[in-house]
């Protein structure tokens, strides 16, 4: 605000007495002034503004134009408790506003000023994101006209982050249970498996190209080019997803393929390796991959920590600065973020056409029964719209439009990695220069760099800490049972005061309630192994419980926490049950491990 008293008011920006004896605001708009208040009575103005509001009191509520400020008071007065925030585009009317009336500060969140696109757009990003996109606009009627620009620019980015939260509920219930069955199934075979991140001589891949093979149909162009590099050593390859089965039907074997997906039918994706027992080709893969990935896999294997893995950091000594590779729409995704780690540069993207060529999916040699190659009627009229890397309209779809984003933020956050997109009729990717992948071999990849990324058999986690822990959480497990038995118990105390239309001392019960729920929180069992199952319930009890802090007649609030987290621990019961034989299975095999390494 310094900066704003320092430029004093212009005539840009009146005061003046309305017809009731308020004050009111006009603005000069083009050469005209207008009104950004009623001229006769702005308090009733504002009253009918406020009355737009719908009520719902589980959103955040911004103001887009302060003016003089009746409608944020006569909204104050209504809903006490909301928390909201201000933009007003005009940094004259803000103060204007801040020379009549005092800043409410108690439950304002964010207050910002100016019209500036890019600052604009972080700040609602900022406010979506503490809101959890739950936002509704109160605009001033007249700013609606003046400042369509930057009201759509608020508007485009709600819509986004509404489509990437129901996105991500998507993936959260597809996938919750998964992650967490995975990475118990997966851990012994983490403790049997070197981190590619920890125990591999990174000096192997410093400074040395690396190319990401990816299965789109654009690969069906550069299988001789692959073969050249590989025959010749001229830069690592990693596969990745389906390109493993299109490589090894063109008889190139890549240095590793590199694997994540957690559903069940991603052992189809290695399946020829395991078909044709290959040996030579290293599978890195993500610790919650789907666990039928790795069985009987006959080749050597490494392994990566990913962030939906929440086994592995209640196991390993975290203390020795584990690196964890962020989950993400798209194993390429991943695999960027592991040959950034690995300090390989530059690195080369092919076969990553993130949008549909001819109407195909993949390149030849990748055929499933679940997934059609080419698209349907019905995926063509879905189909986005971008430019590929010369400029020209390619389709695309949402799921390809949010991995090269999110491939896109990873490279925005490596400038010090060049990255070299061969991907011909591929999307284009904003950080990355289009160069085929013929010159890059008659221009840069000229000499051998490649060496034998092995010698690293085990890897260096701290196996007693590993055998600490689990007795530490099988303890927790067993009192998770007598924990859940207190938290129904005080619920129920709740309960019959609710049925009796008692609220003496409620507020003590819910204290009580509130300790012992927190204790299941702090359990290790729940906290690893049940909460992340529970994604999705866990969302929707946080939303009922901000319906909770915010009421205030006790007979209500006791009957909205018996039913929100009644109904929440009954979930996590039957989940305590259903996860309870895999906790118990991984437990042998650690203590089978535990005696192999006393052998």
């Amino acid at each position: 605000m310094i900066a704003l008293e320092e430029n004093a008011p212009s005539k840009n920006v009146v005061i003046e007495e309305s017809r009731r004896g308020k004050l009111t605001l006009k603005v000069a708009v083009g050469d005209k002034m207008q009104y950004v208040h009623s001229k006769y009575d702005p308090e009733k103005d504002a009253e009918r503004l406020v009355d737009k509001f719908d009520g719902n009191t589980n959103q955040h509520v911004l103001f887009v134009g302060i003016g003089i400020g009746y409608h944020l008071q006569t909204f104050i007065e209504r809903y006490p408790n909301m928390k909201f925030s201000i933009y007003e585009p005009n940094e004259e009317v803000m103060l204007a506003y801040l020379s009549t009336s005092k800043l409410p500060l108690e439950n304002l969140e964010q207050i910002f000023v100016g019209t500036e696109s890019e600052r604009l757009s972080k700040e609602i990003e900022e406010l979506l994101a503490i809101s959890k996109g739950k936002i509704q606009l109160l605009t001033l009627p007249i700013y609606e006209k003046i400042y369509g620009r930057e009201i759509a620019t608020i508007q485009k980015k709600a819509v986004e982050t509404l489509r990437n939260k129901k996105n991500a509920l998507a993936v959260n219930v597809s996938f919750q249970k998964r992650w967490t069955i995975n990475a118990i199934k997966n851990f012994p075979t983490v403790l049997k498996t070197p981190n590619i991140l920890h125990d591999v001589d990174k000096d192997v891949f410093k400074g040395k190209p690396a190319i990401i093979v990816a299965a789109g149909p654009s690969l069906n162009e550069e299988f001789e080019s692959l073969r050249f590099i590989k025959e010749n050593g001229l830069a690592y390859i990693f596969s990745v997803g389906s390109a493993i089965n299109a490589l090894i039907e063109h008889g190139i074997y890549p240095d590793a393929a590199c694997t994540y997906d957690p559903s069940e039918r991603n052992q189809f994706v290695i399946e020829k390796i395991k078909e044709k027992n290959i040996v030579d080709i290293p599978l890195i893969f993500g610790s919650s991959v789907g666990f039928e990935t790795l069985e009987d896999y006959p080749g050597e294997m490494f392994h990566m920590i990913t962030s939906q893995d929440t086994v592995s950091p209640q196991l390993l000594d975290t203390t020795q600065s584990i690196d964890i590779i962020l989950d993400a729409p798209s194993i390429a995704v991943v695999t960027f973020q592991l040959l950034t780690q690995l300090e390989c540069n530059p690195v080369m993207l092919v076969g990553q056409n993130l949008g549909y060529q001819n109407n195909q999916l993949y390149a030849s040699g990748i055929q499933y029964d679940f997934i059609d190659n080419e698209l349907s009627e019905e995926e063509k009229i879905k189909t986005l719209i971008v430019k590929d890397v010369y400029g020209h309209d390619i389709k695309t779809d949402e799921g390809f439009n949010a991995m090269r984003q999110q491939l896109e933020m990873h490279i925005e956050a490596n400038r010090n990695i060049e990255v070299i997109n061969t991907t011909k009729g591929g999307a284009q990717i904003e950080g990355t220069s289009f160069v085929e992948l013929d010159d890059l071999i008659k221009g840069r990849l000229n000499f051998q760099v490649v060496k034998k990324m092995g010698g690293a058999t085990l890897n260096a986690y701290d196996f007693s800490y590993v055998e600490k822990r689990i007795r530490e959480i099988s303890r927790d497990a067993n009192n998770c049972d007598l924990l859940l038995k207190e938290i129904v118990g005080q619920l129920e105390v709740i309960h019959g005061a609710l049925k009796n239309r008692r609220t003496n001392n409620m507020e003590q019960r819910f204290v009580l309630f509130d300790k012992e729920f927190n204790r299941l929180k702090r359990n290790s069992f729940y906290s690893g192994f049940v909460e992340p199952m529970l994604k999705v319930q866990n969302e929707r009890l946080s939303e009922e419980s901000q319906l909770i802090r915010y009421e205030n007649n006790l007979l209500k609030k006791a009957e909205i926490v018996v039913e929100s987290f009644g109904s929440f621990i009954q979930e996590v019961s039957l989940h305590v049950e259903f996860v309870k034989p895999y906790f118990e299975e991984m437990k042998k095999r650690i203590e089978n491990r535990s005696n192999e390494l006393d052998e």
